[in-house]
């Protein structure tokens, strides 16, 4: 790969631009180019390089375009390039690549709840993991290594998140779970995933008290909470390790597969 392709590339996954990368990997018979072209295709259709042109390189800017709106990260698909009209008559096969940013996941509290997910999260999961808490003792390297929780007195202001991220709620009282619930919800956008540690009856009470607060009910409804797949288990590293199954889960779109399947009898 030409070296301008890898800063690009590394240039796109920093400033968490998306984009798919298209590779000619394979050619039998006459084609435009060979084996080793590349482009990068962006959200709005332009692209960046190119294998060939003509009505290959349309067709695999279509394809990418798909690929974006999906959860799937990788494609292989190969051409008959008669097929696309080209008089040339070879076979061509293109490798398809989406560049997403790695998902932040922010963790808000460094109890004993939200520390559990944090070290298990940076162990086990592809996020990039922060962990903000407001009691200053919290935030040493020791209670998450590899992760030193950030001070945030009186979780205020918020960060804001980029794009994509998940978050956790999970501080030590029921105001400043509404007040990070709330802050995180009036970002634009929100994260795509915000769970709240809690009972039904406090996420009710959250809920009526956000759209009290005027946050429209499309938002209100990104709240999930009590936040964990009900696996059973109410230890600081059970919970840790149902929210972290949710949160998986919906990573890798398989939550409502989850659901269903917690809910069969074991055979």
């Amino acid at each position: 790969m030409e070296p301008k392709f890898f800063s690009r590339i590394a240039e796109l996954l920093q400033a968490g631009q998306p984009a798919v990368l298209v590779e000619l990997v394979g050619v039998e018979g006459p084609a435009p180019r060979e084996p080793g072209a590349r482009m990068l295709v962006f959200p709005d259709g332009h692209i960046e390089g190119t294998i060939g042109g003509g009505a290959l390189e349309h067709r695999a800017t279509q394809e990418a375009l798909e690929l974006l709106k999906c959860r799937n990260r990788t494609l292989l698909r190969t051409y008959e390039l008669v097929d696309l009209g080209m008089l040339c008559g070879g076979r061509a096969t293109l490798y398809y690549e989406r560049l997403a940013p790695r998902v932040t996941l922010a963790i808000f509290g460094a109890g004993h709840v939200g520390a559990a997910l944090a070290r298990l999260a940076q162990e086990a999961t592809p996020f990039k993991v922060v962990v903000y808490d407001d009691r200053e003792e919290r935030c040493r390297e020791e209670v998450v290594p590899g992760v030193s929780p950030r001070h945030l007195p009186g979780f205020e202001p918020l960060p804001e998140l980029p794009h994509p991220s998940y978050a956790v709620v999970c501080t030590d009282t029921h105001a400043t779970d509404l007040k990070v619930v709330q802050g995180l919800l009036s970002q634009d956008p929100p994260p795509e995933f915000l769970g709240m540690l809690g009972s039904r009856p406090k996420a009710e009470k959250v809920r009526g008290l956000l759209r009290e607060a005027g946050l429209p009910e499309e938002r209100v409804g990104r709240l999930r909470s009590p936040v964990g797949l009900p696996i059973g288990g109410k230890s600081p590293g059970e919970i840790a390790i149902s929210i972290l199954a949710q949160l998986l889960a919906f990573h890798h779109g398989r939550l409502t597969e989850a659901r269903a399947s917690l809910g069969k009898t074991a055979g």
